[in-house]
């Protein structure tokens, strides 16, 4: 860990997570987008310098990061007398380090210790698994997944929503939809799509990295490497090939002789030795929300400022999790406020919703948006300042 100490010994602390192995070598970059940081919120800066690599797979830089995180609130929150003291910390990061930082907001978050009080995130890596790995299947024909999930709300569904609300949105939609004279628009292009080929952030280096950072396809499903996972369940389920020992427990049509049995598994054995491992691929399935924080962890969501550029292809994770997280939010307020979980109109939901909006900020900038791509983001000390500024105004301590 590196420490950048503020001018103040009582200052707060902001965590800072390093992009990652996706962009290139950027330190010169990195040490301005952290003076910037520590001048404008006051802070003492602790970079975590996790490891990511092919040596270095998922989920070590997991267990990096939540190390590092002990290692502050043990040494760092203490004051002149070397007494403990507790505080709300910030944590900010992009791409690898955005989603790590959103991991670490979203499970460091318990009421009553110190906590993650605040956390900014610019272009966040928040799934893994990307679109481009997905061929398009309509919404009417998308498969179940293979094991139910937590719950049975679509991923799009709000579970607030009470079932008035919900029939009021139906009604609304079919009066929509008998009006519709002509053909439905198709849909519209993903960001990932749109913007797969910029020179900044081009896509097939984000899948390139993915490769390099995850042993198996499996792991990009883990809800701490891709924590939009928290909120639903993934879009894709694995689709594995037929194991030779389930093929060699079915029945042959014909009963040949023992012999010839062994011949046939003999020739059989060479042209498997000769053929690559079958690998599992990725289809899409029906995606279900999840309820977090679940009832019971005193977990208290911290404020996002949550910040991505308009031509980045991770622009639609980023909207994304702002939705999740303010969705979230809302519901928790409402049932901290009422003990209810289920909005009881829709002029309710939307007064829970500005409330969530006003703690989940969400905001785009011209371009890939990245802070350590200087060249190609002017704004770039703006967009900085701007964040450690809302870190001063919101971190607090005790």
């Amino acid at each position: 860990m590196s420490i950048f100490r503020a001018s103040t010994p009582s200052s707060p602390i902001i965590v800072y997570l390093p992009p990652g192995p996706v962009l290139p070598d950027c330190l010169e970059e990195e040490e301005r987008v952290i003076s910037t940081l520590r001048e404008s919120s006051s802070a003492t800066i602790v970079r975590v310098n996790y490891r990511a690599s092919s040596l270095h797979q998922y989920p070590t830089p997991c267990h990096d990061v939540l190390a590092g995180y002990d290692w502050v609130r043990e040494n760092l929150l203490r004051d002149e007398f070397q007494r403990p003291y507790l505080a709300q910390l910030g944590v900010c990061g992009q791409l690898v380090g955005g989603s790590l930082a959103t991991m670490l907001a979203l499970t460091e978050c318990r009421l009553g210790e110190s906590r993650i009080g605040a956390a900014a995130v610019n272009n966040p890596i928040v799934d893994w698994i990307f679109p481009d790995d997905l061929p398009f299947v309509a919404p009417s024909e998308l498969p179940e997944p293979a094991a139910p999930d937590e719950t049975a709300f679509p991923a799009d569904e709000d579970m607030g929503s009470s079932y008035a609300t919900r029939e009021n949105v139906e009604k609304e939609s079919k009066t929509v939809r008998k009006r519709q004279k002509r053909p439905p628009k198709a849909l519209p292009t993903t960001a990932w799509v749109a913007h797969s080929d910029n020179t900044t952030l081009p896509a097939v280096v984000l899948s390139g990295e993915r490769d390099v950072l995850f042993r198996r396809p499996e792991d990009y499903f883990d809800r701490f490497a891709s924590p939009i996972h928290f909120f639903r369940s993934p879009h894709a389920q694995l689709i594995f090939p037929q194991h030779e020992d389930v093929a060699a427990s079915q029945q042959p049509d014909e009963v040949v002789d023992l012999e010839t049995q062994m011949e046939l598994d003999h020739y059989a054995s060479l042209n498997n030795a000769m053929m690559a491992p079958a690998l599992p691929t990725l289809a899409r399935c029906r995606s279900y929300a999840r309820n977090y924080p679940p009832a019971g962890t005193k977990l208290g969501l911290p404020l996002w400022n949550i910040t991505y550029g308009l031509h980045s292809p991770l622009s639609d994770q980023a909207t994304e999790l702002a939705k999740m997280v303010r969705r979230s939010i809302a519901r928790q307020t409402l049932k901290s406020h009422s003990g209810r979980t289920r909005w009881h109109d829709a002029t309710e939901k939307g007064q829970y919703g500005q409330l969530a909006q006003e703690q989940v900020l969400l905001s785009a900038c011209e371009g890939v948006g990245l802070w350590t791509q200087q060249e190609d983001n002017p704004n770039w000390k703006t967009n900085v300042q701007d964040m450690g500024a809302w870190m001063k105004q919101h971190l607090v301590r005790g």
